[in-house]
């Protein structure tokens, strides 16, 4: 209860501070410029006549590592149009171009990115990004995220220069949705990141808690003569061929296959947008990542295809825990199969200004029976004034004559520029169950410069079963909440700040038992150059009512209550060898444990970058004659040979249950991730009950048709 009051009593301070801190805020303003010559789309700005009379949009101001202060290194935007396209022209100054860092992984690497709010709705936008060797980045902003998966039509060059480097971006109007009228005022942040002295610096001024993605505090660019929207129709087919070989329980199959299938993705309206799929291949597909279970729940496992990943936030409801839509459940069976899927239909977009809506269709294989399994989600959300919106969302699975269904409603309250209110009740209809299938949850955030907490309680009944969701425990009710105090420090030792955070989370069932418990308590040094430290104390309580296995080991029934501690750091950002490092010692059950986790990356050049991930839990139990581990290492690989070549690796091996995985991917891109793949997996679980074993090579072409 004093948490809760003292949440409350913080919640109204920061109310207060937000209404002061409103009045005097200033925002960027800029204007567009209609191009009277074309610039010759090579990366070449100072050079190209076009940009001549342009006054560049400048004086950059740092998020971090000094938030507020201008940027140590000089960018000039030139924003202009032509009838059909927006073009930007960029410089990015600096101040030895041998301090330009470039990486495959576009976080690591110098960048330049633009966030486009075309509906000035302060929500809902468009992202495009590049680094110096011109790769392309393209996403989706929804709630203060983007979403790097959403792929579009548009082109990107880049060159270095004497005094760093410079890009040139071609965007066509018929690419991104606007709203109505011939001249309009867009809500326009651009981001420049060096990596040489970890700075990220914006043109329109963001507070160090948020992100460019807070398009509220985007500056306004006006006068953008946008062209009447037509209709867009683009197909996408693919051939594929491959060859797998499979060993399970004993008997060896090898199947060769040729297939073909096709993406249509139409402008129902120049907001709204269809998509169609036939014969769904995913071949191009990276293996998931393997995963240890040292707990009682079920394990997540995020969705990686892209038909699925396009547009999702748009049936993304927030949910603490519980997935009212998880595409993974559409065309993946057990252990991570993939099951042909047959076809669909996907909407998605805007209807006006503020509304939001989703349907999906689709129609696949079921991993358990011989039949075909239905696939039916809606999904509706109104947006409001500051961040707020109301929405609804529907689900059915029909396969075998049963059918499952889920319905959810869910809002979001913003209340000033710092403090939000969000939740969700949803119910299931399963068919045979009579237990409680209800959920819910309620959420209070506060996120200021100093102060950022939240306070949340949730609900999921026993029966609660979504029919294409996921949740990964049921039968409880839920505590949680967080308390991070942020100091900034001032020339002491390169420290950027100091922080320290603290989290609750509890899970009790219904008849008032508690299930589980963490009480976490850090403290953190975060440096200038990107290196932090941490140490760390968690105190924990497991309330097991019956036995159960970890890695073939017996944990029984009883109460547990035990510490584990903590000491977690990584080096410098700005090195070409990075390592991040989390070492623990502590109880585990009734026995202990101690491990260490590892990651190390290494950027060679401009081309390749390597990493190295290590997971090792050595753990003692009681009534166990000797200790046992748990381990699971991977090795990663990229080369990229241009912005649009890619060669990378994968290579994992699970040591508690035998496991090795492998995937092998070339690309050569072509535009909207549409081009030539070829693709090996390796699956060995030959140590296990089944015996089972899977080989494949994959080859896929695929390419996009513009037709209207």
């Amino acid at each position: 209860m004093r948490f809760l009051l003292f949440i409350t009593f913080h919640c109204l301070v920061g109310l207060t501070a937000f209404a002061q801190l409103d009045q005097g805020q200033t925002r960027n303003i800029g204007k567009a410029v209609e191009l009277t010559v074309l610039p010759v789309l090579d990366g070449d700005v100072k050079n190209d006549p076009a940009w001549g009379d342009l006054t560049p949009l400048s004086d950059f101001v740092q998020l971090t590592p000094e938030n507020g202060k201008a940027a140590t290194r000089k960018t000039e935007v030139f924003f202009g149009f032509s009838d059909q396209y927006l073009h930007v022209g960029v410089i990015c100054y600096e101040n030895d171009p041998k301090d330009i860092v470039v990486s495959s992984n576009g976080f690591e690497s110098d960048s330049f990115a633009m966030v486009l709010d075309t509906f000035l709705n302060g929500q809902t936008g468009f992202a495009f990004g590049t680094n110096p060797i011109g790769e392309e980045y393209d996403g989706s902003v929804a709630d203060e995220f983007s979403d790097w998966n959403w792929s579009t039509l548009w082109k990107v060059k880049t060159q270095y220069i004497d005094e760093g480097w410079s890009a040139e971006f071609e965007i066509p109007f018929a690419s991104i949705s606007y709203g109505n009228g011939d001249r309009q005022t867009w809500a326009v942040n651009f981001a420049r990141v060096t990596q040489t002295n970890n700075e990220i610096s914006y043109w329109s001024p963001v507070p160090t808690q948020f992100s460019m993605y807070r398009l509220s505090l985007a500056g306004h660019i006006e006068g953008i003569k946008v062209p009447p929207q037509r209709k867009n129709l683009k197909m996408t087919p693919y051939l594929t061929t491959g060859r797998e070989e499979v060993s399970w329980l004993g008997e060896a199959t090898t199947h060769e296959d040729q297939d073909a299938g096709f993406d249509v993705k139409y402008s129902l309206t120049p907001s709204l947008t269809l998509d169609l799929t036939y014969n769904t291949d995913f071949a191009q597909v990276e293996s998931d990542q393997l995963q240890v279970n040292l707990g009682r729940f079920s394990l997540f496992f995020p969705e990686t295809r892209p038909f699925f990943l396009e547009n999702a936030g748009i049936f993304n409801v927030w949910g603490s825990g519980v997935e009212l839509f998880h595409s993974r459940r559409i065309g993946i069976g057990s252990g991570g199969v993939k099951l042909p899927i047959s076809g669909g239909a996907k909407v998605t977009g805007k209807v006006g200004t503020n509304h939001n809506v989703g349907l999906l269709l689709m129609r696949a294989d079921n991993d358990t029976i011989s039949s075909e399994s239905d696939f039916f989600v809606a999904r509706y959300q109104k947006e409001l004034d500051n961040r707020s919106t109301v929405g609804v969302i529907a689900t059915r699975r029909d396969e075998q004559g049963a059918t499952r269904h889920t319905i959810g409603v869910d809002g979001q309250w913003g209340v000033g520029d710092q403090t939000e209110f969000k939740g969700f009740f949803a119910q299931t209809d399963t068919p045979g169950e009579e237990d409680d299938e209800h959920a819910f949850a309620l959420q209070a955030r506060f996120n200021a410069p100093v102060w950022r907490y939240n306070f949340g309680y949730s609900e999921v009944g026993k029966g609660f079963n979504p029919a294409v969701g996921f949740v990964g425990r049921s039968n409880y009710r839920r505590v949680e909440g967080t308390l991070h105090h942020s100091q900034q420090m001032e020339d002491t030792m390169g420290l950027k700040e100091w922080n320290q955070y603290f989290f609750y989370d509890g899970f009790w069932d219904f008849d008032g038992n508690q299930e589980s418990g963490v009480l976490h308590l850090e403290t953190w040094f975060v440096w200038k150059n990107g290196a932090d430290f941490w140490p760390a104390v968690e105190f924990i309580h497991e309330g097991v009512k019956e036995d159960f296995f970890i890695a073939g080991e017996l944990i029984p029934a009883g109460d547990y209550d035990t510490i584990e501690y903590s000491l977690n750091g990584a080096t410098p950002s700005t090195k070409a060898v990075r390592a991040n490092v989390n070492l623990f010692h502590g109880g585990f059950y009734n026995g202990d444990r101690f491990g260490a986790n590892v990651f190390l990356s290494f950027q060679t050049d401009r081309r390749w970058r390597l990493f190295l991930a290590y997971q090792h839990n050595d753990i003692d139990l009681p009534n166990q004659p000797e200790d046992f581990t748990v381990d699971l290492g991977q090795f990663g690989a990229t080369c990229a040979f241009t912005a649009k070549t890619q060669l990378s690796a994968l290579f994992q091996h699970n040591a508690a249950d035998d496991v090795v995985a492998m995937n092998v991917r070339f690309s050569w891109l072509r535009s909207a991730n549409t081009g030539f793949f070829v693709v090996y997996n390796e699956f060995d679980d030959r140590g296990g009950s089944l015996g089972y074993f899977r080989k494949e090579i994959l080859v896929k072409y695929t390419h996009l048709f513009d037709v209207l």
